[in-house]
């Protein structure tokens, strides 16, 4: 049995470094995409929370707040 190190010829380095940049950015657009998600639903729960409270206190706004 051998356990001798290879070092890859330069074609196929650059074909791994590339698949791993291409990877990084994939997992980055992911990322992007749940914070996206996380974002909505924490603007959802604070504008219920705001409809709940002005529900309770029974404020009248004199303004309105576009979305």
């Amino acid at each position: 049995m051998s356990n001798d190190f290879k070092i890859p010829d330069a074609e196929t380095r650059a074909r791994s470094i590339a698949n791993i940049r291409e990877a990084g950015r994939l997992l980055d657009l992911c990322t992007l995409d749940l914070d996206e998600a996380i974002a909505a639903l924490d603007k959802h729960l604070l504008q219920q929370r705001r409809a709940r409270l002005l529900y309770k206190s029974n404020y009248i706004p004199t303004e309105t707040v576009e979305n």
